[in-house]
Parts: C-alpha cells; sequence; structure tokens
C-alpha cells in the first residue's frame, strides 16, 4: 500500500471525524419573528368601573371611535408582538404606571406586563390592558390619554 503523499496545499486543519465537524456544534438559533405567534384580544378582565376617567363602549361608539378601534383590532392580531411594537401599533410599558388616572382592579393578580393599543384614531385613544404571551388583555378605553400621561415637551 503506498500512502498519500502531503501537499503544501492540504488544510492541516481539517476535522476527520464527523463530531469534529462544523455542523456538529450548532448553536440553536432565536426563535426569529416570523415563527411567534400573533397577537390575540381576550377580553375577560375588561373594567367599565372606571368610567371616567375611562369610557364606555357606549361613549366610543357615539363619537364614532368604535370602528376605528375594530380596524385596529385587524391590525394588532395580524402581527405577533415583535412585529406590533416595531409598527408602533402596541406600546408596552411593563409595571403599571404610577401616576396614571386609572388603577389596577382587584381581580387582576400577578406580575403582568402593562400597555396600550395605541393610534386608534389620533394621538390621544388607547386601549389600555396586559399582556400574557401573545395574548393582549384589555382593560380600560382611554380616549383621553389618561392611562398613562406625559407631559407636553
Amino acid at each position: 500500500m503506498v500512502a498519500k503523499k502531503k501537499s503544501k496545499f492540504d488544510n492541516k486543519f481539517k476535522s476527520t471525524t464527523p463530531a469534529d465537524s462544523r455542523t456538529a456544534n450548532v448553536r440553536t438559533e432565536r426563535k426569529v419573528k416570523d415563527d411567534l405567534p400573533k397577537l390575540s384580544l381576550n377580553f375577560k378582565d375588561f373594567d367599565f368601573n372606571q368610567c371616567p376617567p375611562g369610557q364606555t363602549f357606549e361613549q366610543w361608539q357615539k363619537e364614532a371611535m368604535l370602528s376605528v378601534l375594530m380596524q385596529k383590532f385587524i391590525d394588532v392580531c395580524s402581527n405577533n408582538i415583535i412585529e406590533a411594537k416595531e409598527k408602533r401599533l402596541l406600546k408596552v410599558y411593563g409595571d403599571f404606571p404610577t401616576n396614571s388616572k386609572f388603577s389596577i382592579p382587584t381581580y387582576i393578580t400577578g406580575n403582568v406586563q402593562w400597555g396600550t393599543i395605541q393610534r386608534i384614531g389620533g394621538q390621544k385613544p388607547r386601549l389600555a390592558g396586559y399582556i400574557i404571551g401573545s395574548v393582549f388583555y384589555p382593560v380600560f378605553l382611554d380616549k383621553d390619554h389618561q392611562f398613562y400621561p406625559s407631559t407636553k415637551r
């Protein structure tokens, strides 16, 4: 048997075993936004007891804002949470705002991420609620931006 003569162009670092190959030690990739579930809505914790500062669906209907809100639901639910944040449809605050004109209903317990669905027919109107996973739980209709009031710049 004749041994193969090494040339100066042979790769001395080339792996000879499958375990040492580049594909054997692949890290798992992070979940990309296309793999995340689309947002959905669950109205089980909606609070009509804080009107004002909030409003009812009837008030939004009288002001022709309810149909705009319904269209916003379609927009929001066609995106996952990352896409909704990137498109500025959804703002996640984390903790309940300390300067809010609303208060946390007693039936909402645990550590939840509070946020708002924004751009509902203008700059001020919002739907405030909380997020668990890919589900947004609306709690307050807020046409006057009282959930997380900010000072004018």
